[in-house]
């Protein structure tokens, strides 16, 4: 998500109702990677396992990274997740 030209990643638990809001300086795939990392850890951290992880095509750099924790990560496609 943008405000002003600025990148934030934005989360949100379907299961618990909860969502994150993060400024990131850039959309790097290691910027992008690094605040994944410490929301899951803050999932875990409170006792919840991630199972699945639902994103846009931008979160296909990370597939490798999220099936070595054991999480399913679904990349939509184009559009997708404006339907409902």
């Amino acid at each position: 998500m943008y405000i002003n030209e600025i990148p934030f990643m934005m989360t949100t638990s379907w299961a618990i109702h909860f969502g994150t809001a993060e400024m990131i300086k850039n959309e790097t795939n290691s910027t992008i990677n690094k605040s994944l990392q410490q929301i899951i850890d803050m999932y875990h951290g409170r006792g919840f396992k991630i199972k699945h992880m639902l994103g846009d095509q931008q979160f296909e750099c990370i597939r490798l990274h999220m099936e070595r924790q054991g999480i399913n990560l679904n990349i939509t496609s184009r559009d997708e997740h404006d339907q409902k």
